[in-house]
């Protein structure tokens, strides 16, 4: 069975404004695609990348890094300029709201929402994610046992990009002072402890005079999806109209 990457989504408004929606890592567009037509149906031009690799078997998903990934991102930023838009927020879901954090110490956006976001990933965190990728895919993709073994062994041999993404995250880390646009941080109350520390830390250390810290109680780490979705979606689209 051949499996096609995911397509990027791109939803047009009838407003001048355009937001930027980033997936998780080993995500895919699905991620947010729910929350990009609530924000359409409020009138926004919505465009989610699919980041090179995801939502392929773990053998393609290998040969794409963080720096990969964030390149697409870039991409997607500019694809909406040259669209013609001014006005541009940005959100994103665990990797993608590192990704939001990133973009907003380095270009020009109007606000962002950051949803469970890590502010450090230790190695055995991120193999996991990618061995429990990798299982999926496999079942999806009905591999035998021998393929499967085969798509799992490539996780061994991606040790030095796992240092890469982590270095990656204490740069953005290191760079949060330059965020002075106006900033909601979110983590969900159900997810791992872990994630509202980031938060608080996200929060404590961006620059900008209004920023908010919020928790979700029904929310896991995927907050785009579950029990929490609505609430969730409700305050991310209150948040980008305040803008009004």
């Amino acid at each position: 069975m051949k499996i096609k990457a995911p397509q990027p989504i791109y939803l047009k408004g009838n407003r001048d404004q355009a937001i930027l929606l980033l997936h998780s890592f080993t995500g895919t567009v699905r991620d947010v695609k729910h929350l990009a037509t609530t924000l359409n149906d409020q009138g926004f031009t919505c465009y989610v990348p699919n980041y090179p690799g995801h939502g392929l078997p773990l053998d393609q998903f290998t040969q794409f890094n963080i720096n990969d990934w964030w390149n697409e991102v870039k991409d997607a930023y500019h694809f909406l300029e040259d669209e013609g838009y001014q006005h541009i927020y940005a959100t994103g879901v665990s990797l993608g709201g590192l990704f939001t954090l990133k973009l907003a110490e380095q270009f020009d956006l109007e606000r962002i929402a950051v949803m469970s976001a890590p502010h450090k990933k230790g190695e055995s965190g991120i193999a996991k994610r990618l061995e429990t990728y990798g299982r999926r895919m496999n079942q999806i993709l009905n591999f035998d046992d021998a393929e499967s073994f085969d798509q799992l062994e490539n996780i061994q041999k991606y040790n030095k990009q796992i240092e890469v993404f982590q270095n990656a995250i204490d740069d953005i880390m290191s760079h949060l002072d330059r965020i002075t646009i106006p900033a909601k941080v979110m983590y969900g109350e159900q997810d791992d402890k872990a994630y509202s520390h980031s938060a608080q830390f996200i929060f404590d250390h961006i620059a900008s005079e209004d920023k908010e810290l919020n928790s979700f109680e029904r929310s896991g780490h995927l907050m785009t999806y579950g029990e929490g979705r609505e609430a969730l979606e409700q305050a991310i689209v209150e948040f980008i109209n305040d803008n009004e």
